[in-house]
């Protein structure tokens, strides 16, 4: 249950992974079809009675989940060695589990080398997995080093708006084009939120200057509260602040963006209570290819569309 969950989530949040991977699939099929068929022409059928259930239910067990792990491979990384490597591996271990299953319902009378045969695929599949999970801690340990560079660069705060005390858009674009590369290196997908407060200029106008600070002020904290740990806010420009998330899908962000919006519109204590600041907001996440400036103009754009579409509905 817990591995068809995950592949049902995979599914919807990595397709675009999958179809870069569509000749391993045409691969898998082949491989299980021809498989089946070579039991099928060179065995016996078993009599039902001579089943032995237990073995069933232990050989059909592992011959799940090892396709199960071929699949969320796909489904979770990119074209490359390591990808290549685990694939093989893993699907030659998937079709030794697949003959040893076969086992229990073929007799080989005249082909008793199969039997023999069957567990060499698994020998090779460890061998391929050993040299993959090798890779694989190699491109960890890049990564990682990537990441702590990340943080380190987080830290810098000689950009900042003096107002709110965020780090300003000229920082964000800064952190987005990091983000970029790094992301286009480890293949972990990211989101970026932009928020725009409704009307701010008329209650500028009704407030005061001073008031108005305090108003972005208080909306800054209110991000950042609702912000996780590794998350960046920063204020972009006047009454627009910018959110990056690291390793983040666009349903977890739409989930982040509603919630930030909703807590904006009861965070500002220093309103009479007559007064409230409600915000526009859009998520987009990065793409293959998408630079950051296209990120942050697809996100401007976002959020006038919303305005044009509330100005023509009033």
């Amino acid at each position: 249950m817990i591995g068809v969950t995950c592949l049902y989530l995979g599914f919807f949040m990595n397709r675009r992974f999958a179809m870069l991977h569509r000749p391993f699939f045409v691969i898998l099929a082949c491989s299980i079809s021809a498989t089946l068929a070579l039991s099928a022409f060179l065995g016996q059928a078993k009599p039902v009675d001579h089943f032995d259930w237990i073995d069933v239910l232990g050989e059909g067990g592992m011959t799940v989940v090892t396709l199960l792990w071929l699949v969320a491979t796909l489904f979770s990384r990119l074209k490359g060695r390591v990808t290549t490597l685990l694939f093989f591996g893993l699907l030659a271990m998937h079709l030794s589990m697949l003959l040893d299953l076969l086992d229990e319902f073929w007799l080989y009378p005249s082909n008793a080398w199969i039997t023999t045969f069957e567990s060499i695929p698994a020998t090779l599949g460890m061998v391929i997995m050993s040299v993959a999970l090798y890779q694989w801690h190699l491109e960890q340990v890049n990564v990682n080093e990537q990441l702590q560079q990340r943080e380190r660069f987080y830290r810098d705060h000689s950009l900042s708006d003096f107002v709110t005390g965020l780090h300003s858009g000229v920082y964000m674009k800064q952190q987005l084009s990091r983000e970029v590369a790094l992301s286009e290196y480890s293949h972990q997908p990211f989101s970026v939120l932009m928020l725009d407060l409704k009307k701010f200029d008329r209650l500028h106008q009704r407030i005061g200057l001073v008031a108005s600070d305090q108003v972005l002020r208080e909306v800054a904290q209110c991000i950042e509260f609702n912000a996780r740990q590794q998350d960046l806010t920063c204020r972009f420009a006047s009454d627009r602040f910018i959110v990056l998330l690291p390793n983040t899908q666009q349903p977890a962000a739409n989930v982040m963006l509603r919630h930030i919006i909703h807590s904006i519109e009861h965070c500002t204590r220093s309103l009479p209570r007559d007064i409230s600041v409600q915000a526009y907001g859009t998520a987009v996440t990065w793409s293959i290819g998408q630079s950051s400036e296209q990120l942050i103009t697809q996100l401007c754009q976002q959020i006038e569309q919303q305005k044009q579409s509330v100005s023509v509905a009033a």
